[in-house]
């Protein structure tokens, strides 16, 4: 089949994610949410969104506002020089994998067990 128009081509998306515990998560009781950023190998936002979801879900976080799920520049600018080879390396590990790649968790913590 000659000129195929679609074909559908894998990028790398990122996204800054706001999220909560959910009350079946082990870390329920003494943290309420966090921040994080995740890399996600898909076919275009929508896609990504589905994986998001389904990530989140598995370790038992709810999202509560995604700030923005866009391609991934590897040229993008970062505080410092470790900050972007960290995360240039979490989007090439996202693009070798089927697994939503996430950085590193900033969590609030509960206080006296309430939100």
């Amino acid at each position: 089949m000659a000129g195929n128009k679609n074909i559908m081509i894998n990028k790398i998306y990122w996204s800054s994610i706001e999220f909560k515990y959910n009350k079946d998560s082990p870390d329920f009781e003494k943290l309420v949410g966090g921040f994080v950023y995740v890399f996600i190998k898909s076919f275009d936002v929508m896609e990504a969104l589905m994986k998001i979801q389904e990530a989140f879900k598995e370790r038992k976080l709810t999202p509560i506002v995604i700030e923005h799920i866009s391609q991934y520049n590897p040229e993008l600018e970062w505080e410092n020089e470790d900050d972007k080879k960290k995360y240039n390396e979490l989007s090439e590990f996202a693009f070798r994998s089927e697994i939503v790649e996430f950085d590193d968790y900033y969590s609030y913590e509960s206080i006296n067990g309430t939100e």
